[in-house]
């Protein structure tokens, strides 16, 4: 690591723990408000933070890590707030450390620095114009935030009410969500050793998790929030830990999964047959794993 990529890090570093601070403090402003709503404002005065430094720095990219290093951090205040500490917390805090640790270090390993900047934010940047620092605050910032924060409140349904037994809905979610942790870790692994390979040159990734759809790491994240609304439901009988879920997925449909494949079909002309041939989500069509072609 170059010490110019240290000190950038650096910078991050600084930012993320200013957010903390102005986080406790909000905590500690609003004694008596509900603790779901203490950590709903405080991930408000967080997400402000960030911004700041976002604009300070002229580069969006601050924010890149806050979607993977919330969860965690949610689930701590919540279980600090409530105590109680069941087999049913303990697995999920497991797979939403794991989930959090794997997806900020495989930002921090891509990251190149201050001096990048995510392609979304640069067309964003370039179409909204003088209106882009609206954009970046809530459409780059508080939207991912607000979305994070609704997948997170079943952590907030398990830990602020008794739960509920244990039952068959427990085991279907630990399948899902160690099963989507594997798939998230696999198709980047994947990814990052194809962009690595001089032979690729260029070209469409369409072997191992990425013949079965066209965003394998994609699934594995809808799989992620999937599991945290089962477990939100197992635990509290209250069908609203859904909509995390349900909210995340439209994010994926309608915004994510359309950007991506535009950019990639402007950019390799093979990636019209690969958009022809393999499913975008759901590997409805029979698993291929050899074909690079």
């Amino acid at each position: 690591m170059t010490a110019e990529r240290r000190r950038d890090f650096a910078w991050i570093g600084v930012a993320y723990a200013t957010a903390l601070v102005a986080a406790a403090l909000t905590v500690a402003l609003l004694p008596d408000v509900e603790p779901l709503w203490q950590a709903a404002w405080a991930d408000v005065a967080a997400t402000l933070v960030i911004f700041a430094f976002s604009r300070i720095f002229d580069n969006s990219s601050f924010y890149d890590a806050y979607w993977s290093v919330a969860p965690p951090v949610l689930i701590a205040f919540w279980w600090w707030t409530y105590g109680g500490l069941d087999l049913r917390v303990v697995i999920i805090a497991v797979l939403v450390l794991l989930w959090g640790v794997r997806l900020t270090h495989n930002w921090a390993r891509g990251w190149h620095g201050l001096n990048h900047v995510d392609w979304r934010y640069v067309d964003l940047k370039a179409k909204t114009g003088v209106f882009y620092p609206l954009v970046d605050l809530f459409g780059i910032q508080m939207l991912p935030t607000a979305l994070v924060f609704v997948g997170c409140v079943p952590l907030w349904m398990m830990l602020a009410e008794p739960s509920r037994a244990l039952g068959w809905l427990d085991v279907l979610w630990i399948v899902i969500g160690f099963g989507a942790l594997w798939l998230e870790f696999r198709a980047d692994n994947v990814l990052r050793a194809f962009r690595l390979d001089p032979a690729s040159n260029g070209g469409v990734l369409r072997h191992d998790v990425w013949a079965w759809c066209r965003h394998p790491n994609y699934l594995g994240e809808l799989g992620f929030w999937l599991a945290l609304g089962l477990a939100g439901y197992a635990a509290s009988g209250q069908p609203l830990s859904g909509l995390g879920f349900v909210l995340m997925l439209g994010l994926f449909l309608v915004v994510s999964i359309p950007m991506i494949d535009k950019r990639q079909l402007a950019n390799k002309p093979d990636y019209e047959a690969y958009r022809r041939e393999v499913p975008a989500l759901i590997p409805w069509k029979p698993l291929r794993g050899g074909d690079e072609t």
